[in-house]
């Protein structure tokens, strides 16, 4: 409490002042120190509290949670010298003491120091024969001033603490800024690589056909079917790059019509067979739901391009139709011996895994699972999506 927030040296430099006033006044009174008799207590007492005053100046420059000696020491003498000593300021010492003690620990912890000081000064009141009801004022005077530098320490605990929350509550804004940076970041990494990934696919193997094609001397009708057929499907990326960008925009995704025209793009770039099977109620796939299980049948689906082209496909999208029954998707693979024997090894290597992460992702948001691996003739992609609300689990609100 006294003179925290004042400059450390000017802080000092008052405290010397008081002391200096303190003794000023012990010297012109009518009892002033001596060599003999009560003059000669007073000077031993004057010659203490100078002591402890000095120590608590010095230790003052340092902050402190706990009683110190000096303190006990100013508090005692300080009482004596008061009461050897009335017509002086000789109290000041007990009141600084009493303060000084109140404003670095609890007020129950500076009862000693009250006591100490209040004590001495009753022991010098009797053995001098002074005013009862100065003891009585003097005691409710320190006890005054322990109380309000208690006060002032609990107000600024009070604002170091408001401090210190502020603070934390800061720290977590910015972490769940940072939070939610990255959600959005690996959001739209997860709609560009499902893009990128199936329209890039699609182009590599109708290039590398156009390759093969042109070796073998084909017609000039085949090649540019084959030509006219990259073409479509480097159109078809960048419609689907502007429906990515509609998604990440929240518009509305037809999933049932998507996943169609998924599948039937697959037989004509892949010229291979695949099924496709939607039952129970198609209005669950809308929403986050509906953009989740069209993304997962997509990357599926550029994965058989790329790992096994050519293999028979089925996809199974069963939405459910009783209360809390779940969502399942299932997209499968089989792969002959003769399009086994001829796969190619250059696609198989792309893609660094990130669309089978891709779509674990897309599960665990909607608070479902996915599971993928080899099965006995090919490879397997299930995706499995509580109820809408049955499992509480919130979305995004874009893919």
């Amino acid at each position: 409490m006294l003179l925290n927030g004042v400059n450390p040296r000017l802080a000092t430099t008052i405290r010397i002042a008081g002391l200096v006033l303190i003794g000023w006044s012990v010297a012109g009174s009518k009892h002033h120190p001596a060599t003999h008799g009560r003059g000669l207590a007073a000077a031993a007492c004057l010659a203490a509290c100078a002591i402890c005053w000095t120590t608590w100046t010095v230790l003052s420059t340092r902050e402190r949670r706990e009683v110190t000696p000096d303190l006990y020491g100013l508090a005692v003498v300080g009482g004596l010298l008061a009461g050897a000593v009335p017509d002086s300021a000789a109290a000041a010492f007990v009141f600084v003491a009493a303060a000084a003690a109140a404003s670095r620990v609890e007020l129950a912890r500076t009862v000693p120091v009250l006591a100490a000081g209040v004590l001495a000064l009753a022991a010098s009141v009797l053995v001098y024969h002074g005013n009862a009801l100065a003891l009585l004022a003097y005691t409710l005077g320190f006890a005054g001033a322990a109380l309000a530098a208690s006060n002032r320490r609990q107000t600024h605990l009070r604002a170091e603490q408001a401090e210190l929350l502020l603070a934390q509550t800061q720290r977590s804004h910015e972490e769940q800024l940072r939070a939610a940076r990255l959600q959005e970041s690996t959001r739209i990494a997860r709609e560009i690589h499902d893009v990128l990934a199936h329209t890039l696919a699609g182009l590599t193997i109708q290039l590398e056909a156009t390759g093969a094609l042109l070796e073998q001397g084909a017609e000039r009708e085949v090649i540019m079917a084959r030509v006219q057929r990259a073409h479509t499907l480097a159109k078809d990326g960048l419609e689907e790059t502007r429906r990515a960008v509609g998604a990440l925009r929240g518009d509305q995704v037809s999933a049932c019509a998507r996943i169609e025209s998924l599948v039937e793009d697959y037989r004509a770039t892949a010229d291979a067979p695949a099924e496709l099977t939607v039952d129970g109620d198609r209005g669950r796939l809308a929403g986050p739901t509906g953009t989740t299980v069209l993304r997962i049948v997509q990357e599926a689906l550029t994965n058989v391009r790329k790992h096994a082209p050519g293999a028979r496909v089925s996809v199974a999208v069963h939405a459910g139709s009783r209360p809390g029954e779940e969502l399942l998707v299932r997209v499968e693979d089989r792969v002959s011996a003769a399009v086994a024997a001829r796969l190619p090894d250059g696609l198989a290597a792309s893609g660094g895994s990130y669309g089978l992460q891709g779509m674990r992702e897309r599960a665990q948001l909607l608070g479902g699972s996915l599971q993928a691996g080899a099965t006995g003739q090919g490879w397997c992609v299930e995706l499995r999506l509580p109820a809408p609300g049955a499992a509480g689990a919130s979305g995004e609100s874009g893919p």
